[in-house]
């Protein structure tokens, strides 16, 4: 089994994650809705549990033990194991979705198409497009974007590696509650 770096990363910086990561109820309505109609669902990279739909049957994988200890009482039933290592037949789950973690895995390839290997529907991906300019943070931390322009697969990636995709905008509100970046 490969736990791979994010469950090192993680492990080490990944203290309080879910004090700092409150899920914001407008992104969390466009995943669900994205997710369609959808029953069983699989959180690949779930981390602490952020927006995980409450009103679906959702299970679980992270390799990060930090992150899995700081999941919730209600927070899905989760199996430590990484993206490119899913322990599920194919097409076992409705719809599978990813929430900025991609950029984190080992092997971006494989783990997207484990993810379509156990997908009969859907599989939503949540992440930055590394090719837009113009976010405000650029100003401030311009080093954070070279960055991002290393580990971030570019959007055609996607479809290289999972068929055909939708891209859609996701915006960030002045008062998003969500304390990524």
């Amino acid at each position: 089994m490969i736990l791979g770096t994010m469950r090192t990363s993680y492990d080490k910086i990944g203290i309080n994650y879910s004090d700092l990561r409150k899920p914001d109820f407008r992104i969390a309505m466009l995943i669900g809705r994205a997710l369609g109609s959808a029953e069983s669902v699989l959180n690949v990279g779930a981390g602490s549990g952020s927006y995980e739909p409450a009103d679906r049957q959702v299970t679980a994988v992270e390799p990060s033990e930090e992150m899995i200890r700081q999941r919730g009482a209600s927070a899905a039933p989760v199996i430590q194991r990484c993206a490119e290592d899913l322990p599920f037949d194919d097409n076992t789950f409705d719809a599978s979705m990813a929430v900025l973690t991609v950029h984190h895995w080992v092997d971006r390839e494989k783990g997207l198409k484990e993810m379509r290997r156990v997908t009969r529907g859907c599989v939503v991906v949540l992440t930055f497009d590394p090719s837009f300019w113009g976010f405000w943070i650029e100003d401030y931390i311009p080093e954070l974007m070279a960055l991002d322009e290393t580990q971030m697969p570019g959007m055609m990636a996607y479809e290289k590696w999972l068929g055909s995709v939708e891209i859609s905008s996701v915006p960030v509100p002045h008062d998003c509650t969500d304390g990524f970046l």
